[in-house]
């Protein structure tokens, strides 16, 4: 058996920046080429598409601004419609937000408003509206209700049932579960 097949071979490829070798580095979204001369030189070189999003299905509406077909994707943040005719055409839908029911104030920073958002995996989930500068978020719809233990002004709730609701405090220090009558 030839040896010389299983040898690896070795290519570099200079740094269009600093001309020192690129190296092959493995990050959360895949592999990627980054100069050996990191951290004085900061160039990257993705070796896998920037954007992974899969077609799910081709729906029978069109796109109202170029009359393609619409689709609906998998991307990133979640699943998504969008235009066939991407990216000539960068149409997508867009999910017409609730109207607030009312504002409720960060329990941690005191400054912004908690807002409604969407995770990667679509699910919705509460944050402070100063982000990134306040990093509070909540898994569960938040209200303003006084928790016991340590005053709070917001909680969400745990359990309903017809005679009483159970809450959660929201401050981190607390989380104090408690219940309230009907």
């Amino acid at each position: 058996m030839n040896k010389r097949l299983f040898q690896p071979t070795k290519q570099t490829e200079p740094c269009p920046q600093c001309g020192s070798p690129l190296v092959m580095k493995k990050g959360k979204k895949g592999l990627f080429l980054g100069c050996s001369n990191y951290p004085d030189c900061d160039f990257l070189k993705p070796l896998q598409p920037h954007h992974n999003t899969q077609i799910i299905k081709s729906l029978p509406q069109r796109c109202p601004q170029c009359g393609h077909v619409l689709q609906l994707k998998q991307g990133s943040y979640g699943m998504f419609i969008g235009c066939s005719n991407y990216p000539q055409c960068q149409f997508v839908v867009q999910e017409e937000a609730p109207p607030p029911e009312q504002t409720i104030g960060c329990p941690e920073c005191g400054q912004g408003t908690l807002v409604a958002r969407r995770g990667r995996q679509g699910k919705l989930f509460y944050g402070c509206s100063r982000y990134p500068k306040c990093k509070f978020t909540l898994p569960d719809k938040p209200y303003a209700v006084s928790c016991p233990a340590c005053g709070g002004q917001v909680c969400s709730l745990k359990k309903e049932s017809e005679t009483h609701r159970t809450w959660q405090c929201a401050a981190r220090g607390c989380r104090h579960i408690f219940d309230t009558a009907l």
